[in-house]
């Protein structure tokens, strides 16, 4: 996901805008993560999931915000507790009317090496990416139908 700066100057007598776009950091790569062994790595952001929600039966979201810690033991053994607040929008299923529906969760996801382990996430390319792992979070907290 990206974020956009703006930068003012003038050119001549004209004032120019310039956007710079931020990458919202969601992955981490095993390399920058080994660097917090001692100590836990302290992340918080916000994103929006505008592409994924017309297949989930959304009719709008507001933004995600996420915050959370993340720990390293056992080798390549990461626990990321994550904390995740958003409004869905959803439609009632007796009148089609829009109800809002807000989300406030914790989720404890655990990333590892072990391909055999259930209970935990398989690190692939040597990468750790929320942003799919949030989505499946608040997917599996929309309920299948509401009404007022």
């Amino acid at each position: 996901m990206y974020s956009f700066l703006k930068y003012y100057f003038t050119f001549g007598s004209f004032w120019c805008i310039i956007y710079k776009a931020l990458v919202v950091y969601m992955k981490w790569s095993l390399e920058q993560l080994y660097k917090y062994h001692d100590y836990p790595l302290e992340f918080n952001g916000t994103t929006k999931y505008d592409e994924y929600i017309k297949t989930a039966d959304i009719l709008r979201m507001d933004e995600v915000k996420y915050n959370g810690t993340c720990q390293s033991f056992d080798g390549d053994v990461y626990k990321f507790n994550i904390h995740i607040e958003t409004t869905l929008f959803l439609e009632d299923s007796r009148t089609l009317e829009e109800v809002e529906f807000p989300i406030n969760l914790d989720v404890l996801e655990i990333f590892g090496k072990d391909i055999d382990n259930d209970e935990m996430r398989y690190i692939e390319k040597n990468t750790i990416d929320l942003y799919d792992v949030i989505w499946e979070n608040i997917l599996l907290e929309k309920p299948m139908r509401i009404c007022k």
